[in-house]
């Protein structure tokens, strides 16, 4: 009888995928001026104090790039690599990309469950106290 094979995540025991076991995951941002080492938004991430964390350079070849926003880290393409899985399998474009962006930066400096209606309802709240 052939062995069964499960992905990495899969807990055999509770018959179950579970998330946390999955490797951290990127966007893939894919635009034509991403060949160019010098692009405007090379430039955007690193005054955005995103940092370069892969060992290779840029290739002029590929036109994408990983972004890990929870972290702060980006990695050049690189042909026929995939450096990280891509969230959502999929590349997204530049303007999809910053408006994901915005909605975290939204959110920064509150709890994970916290929004920023909650924030004004409790000033207001203890305003009225």
């Amino acid at each position: 009888m052939a062995k069964k094979t499960y992905p990495y995540y899969y807990d055999e025991e509770r018959k179950k995928p579970i998330i946390s076991r999955i490797n951290p995951e990127a966007f893939l941002v894919q635009d034509e001026s991403l060949c160019d080492m010098d692009a405007p938004f090379y430039k955007w991430l690193d005054k955005n104090h995103f940092k370069h964390a892969w060992y290779k350079g840029h290739y002029s070849s590929c036109d994408w790039v990983f972004i890990n926003i929870t972290n702060k880290l980006y990695a050049y393409g690189m042909p026929g690599i995939e450096i990280i899985k891509p969230i959502g399998n999929h590349a997204i474009t530049i303007d999809e990309f910053m408006q994901i962006y915005n909605i975290y930066e939204k959110y920064k400096g509150l709890s994970t469950l916290e929004f920023e209606e909650d924030k004004k309802e409790e000033e207001i709240t203890s305003a009225n106290s």
